[in-house]
């Protein structure tokens, strides 16, 4: 799959870009439980991104991170609670770029450039987030526990980037900061997932530009008709 990590050895893992944790303190043996951990958390993202949240194994993540099954349990409770860390980490990461992004506009009309800039140069960043997080909406339509969980994350994130994108929100519209904030979750991501994997990471990094300018384009596009649209619905039940 292009864009996506060799899958070599556990000794290749500090290799792995990954976004940036907090310091946090530790004593020895915690900091070695936490390496494992995110050991165990990355060999997971490029399974994942290799051969799929589907067809990736437990016994697939243990023997890439030359770690027993009783590790792996000792720190996750099955393939799909390792999935939803993976899931809250990226969408965490994901949303402070966007903050940071959002805080440096210099003004409320620039806010939904810099939103879908950010969420662009995330995932051009990390590809495999983008594989992952595109492979996860498929298995959120699902029935049964681990949808909802997973459900739960990704409408905590839609909340939190409905509240980046309200002040954006001009006077007189219909459509809701929430229903924006889906529309550039659903629309950035689907967009850089198709030409990602046509066209390959790099190629699509050189139009990196381009793509936002379109993105943002029509996104404007479909909200204005959107709001156009429920504004005649409300004046025809008025």
């Amino acid at each position: 799959m292009t864009g996506a990590l060799p899958l070599e050895r556990s000794s290749q893992l500090d290799m792995i870009k990954t976004p940036a944790l907090a310091d946090i303190p530790l004593s020895r043996v915690a900091r070695r439980k936490e390496r494992t951990k995110r050991q165990l958390l990355e060999v997971a993202r490029r399974l994942f991104s290799e051969k799929g949240i589907y067809w990736a194994t437990v016994e697939d993540i243990t023997e890439l991170a030359d770690l027993g099954k009783g590790t792996f349990y000792k720190y996750f409770d099955s393939k799909e609670t390792i999935i939803r860390v993976l899931l809250e980490e990226g969408l965490d990461e994901l949303l402070l770029k966007t903050d940071h992004a959002v805080r440096n506009v210099s003004s409320h009309s620039k806010i939904l450039g810099a939103v879908i800039g950010a969420r662009a140069d995330f995932f051009l960043t990390y590809p495999d987030y983008l594989l992952l997080f595109h492979q996860v909406r498929g298995l959120m339509q699902l029935q049964g526990e681990t949808a909802k969980d997973l459900r739960e994350v990704y409408d905590a994130h839609l909340r939190r980037l409905a509240q980046l994108i309200r002040p954006s929100m001009g006077p007189g519209m219909v459509v809701s900061a929430r229903d924006v904030a889906t529309a550039i979750a659903a629309y950035t991501s689907g967009l850089l997932t198709y030409h990602v994997l046509f066209e390959g990471q790099e190629a699509v990094r050189r139009k990196r530009d381009h793509f936002v300018e379109v993105l943002e384009r029509s996104l404007r596009a479909l909200l204005k008709t959107g709001n156009e649209f429920r504004s005649e619905a409300r004046s025809k039940r008025s």
